[in-house]
Parts: C-alpha cells; structure tokens; sequence
C-alpha cells in the first residue's frame, strides 16, 4: 500500500528532525504533537511514531504534486522543526536547502518564511 500524503509530510518533518544525526529532546516532543494531531488511521500513526526510534531521510516523493500554499506550510514546519532546539547544524541547513528545491519554493519565498521563525532568520 502506498503512503498517504499525510504520512509522507510527517516522513519529511522527521528527516528534518533527524538531519544532525539525533534527536533532541524538544524536536521529539514537537514530532509526537505532530503525529497526534495528523489525520492517520491507527496503523499510520504507529508507523509514524517509528521515525522518533530510527533516522529517517528526506523523501518528497508523495508532497510533489501539493497546492504551493501547502508546498510552504511543509517548508514553514520543517523551519520550525530544525529551529526547535535553538541551534541550526550544517547539516539540517543543506536539508532546508534541499526541500526547498524539492518543494519549489523560490529562495525570495524560503527567506520570507525563515524570517518568520525565532532562532532561523
């Protein structure tokens, strides 16, 4: 069965959370709200709840084809998921960078949404 869109957003918040090769206390905390209030069936949400155990990758296979205003609200979370622990590693800024490429998001726009997120811009 394939992933729902849901699923693959929270996939892709995770790698956020998982782009300096840990997750900080904080970052699980805000991905558990996430999966909580995330339209999943029981067996999506378990899934999901997985990728708080094992690092996850950047997949945005299933969110290419999204409305630009949810291409941003994806690139909006993920900022404040790499923002969430007040410290922003090289690694989760090339993620950010990569998403941003995925998702379409013109760097004008990226920087518009950065600026709005205490501890990124």
């Amino acid at each position: 069965m394939a992933e729902s869109q849901f699923l693959s957003v929270i996939r892709v918040w995770a790698a956020m959370a998982w782009a300096d090769g840990t997750i900080a206390d904080a970052e699980a905390q805000a991905m558990r709200r996430l999966i909580g209030a995330a339209e999943l069936d029981d067996d999506e949400r378990t899934h999901a709840y997985r990728f708080l155990d094992q690092r996850v990758d950047l997949d945005t296979a299933n969110v290419e084809g999204l409305s630009e205003d949810a291409r941003r609200g994806i690139y909006r979370a993920a900022c404040r998921m790499a923002a969430v622990d007040r410290a922003i590693h090289e690694d989760e800024r090339k993620l950010l960078d990569r998403l941003r490429d995925h998702l379409g998001i013109g760097s004008e726009v990226a920087k518009d949404i950065e600026g709005g997120i205490p501890g990124l811009g």
